[in-house]
Parts: structure tokens; sequence; C-alpha cells
């Protein structure tokens, strides 16, 4: 799929920080091996994903972080680390618009609502301290482009 514009990108309500190889809806990741709990990080990580992808557009691929590491410099992915730390997983760690986008995923982050909410931080959506994202942040980000209407209709079901 071609790339998305600037212009296109603020229009449809995507994050200013989207990247381009994210238009086709597919997000690809990768997991920290080195971090302490990776079995775990791994489960949480696909509930999380499975949360978000049963209902939104979105996809998820697993990439090999030795293989990512080497893709052109704006290629963008989500690296998961896991962090034996009692602290919040609603945290902010990327600071480039491409390249490695650090999601945290930590002790009290352990519900697939909590880990989607990480990963929707990593992919750019913010919101204020101690408020959640607004409803249209999310659906502009899980509807940027058209898939299948059950998935819209679960959305809205607030489940």
């Amino acid at each position: 799929m071609g790339h998305l514009s600037d212009t296109r990108t603020s229009q449809i309500g995507l994050p200013k920080n989207w990247p381009p190889n994210w238009n086709s809806g597919e997000i690809p990741y990768v997991f920290n091996f080195h971090s302490i709990g990776v079995k775990r990080l791994i489960s949480l990580v696909k509930q999380g994903h499975n949360y978000i992808e049963n209902r939104s557009c979105l996809k998820f691929k697993e990439y090999d972080p030795r293989i990512a590491v080497k893709q052109p410099n704006n290629f963008t992915f989500l690296q998961y680390n896991y962090s034996g730390v009692l602290e919040s997983c609603c945290l902010l760690y990327f600071s480039k618009p491409y390249g490695r986008r650090m999601v945290l995923i930590t002790p009290t982050c352990a519900m697939p609502a909590e880990v989607a909410h990480a990963t929707l931080h990593g992919m750019g959506l913010l919101h204020k301290h101690r408020e959640p994202f607004t409803d249209t942040e999310v659906k502009e980000v899980f509807f940027f482009k058209k898939c299948d209407r059950d998935k819209e209709e679960f959305y809205n079901r607030k489940t």
C-alpha cells in the first residue's frame, strides 16, 4: 500500500508521528529476549494484541529482532520489554519518529486492555495524565482503513 502523506495522515486523525511502514495496518514488533520474564512478556503481549486485533483493522506481525534492526532507517517497530518493577505501564518511552519504539510491560500491566493501552502509547497515541485516550483518537487509529464492519460494531459495544 502507498504511503500516506503528512496532510492525509492528519486528515485521517492518525498520530503525527505515524510511520509510513504502518500504512497497511500491519504493525511490526519484536521482543527483547534479554528481558526478565520473557515467557510472561510474550503471553501478555499476545493477549494485548488480540485485544486490539479483535476490535480494529490492525494486525501485529512479529519480527526477529536481529532482522528488524537491519531494516532501512525509516522502518518503525515496537520493541516489548518486561520489567519486574512495580510501576505503571502507562508510559511513553519512544523518542524518535522512526526505528525502535520501546513498550514497557510491568507486573501492574497484566490485563489485555492494559497491554493494549501501553501498545497504543508505543504507536504514538497520547493522553493527559490520569485521563484515558479519547474514543475518537482510538477509533481513528483502529479504523483508519476499511475492514470488516463486524469489528467496528464489536468495538462500539465497549466490551
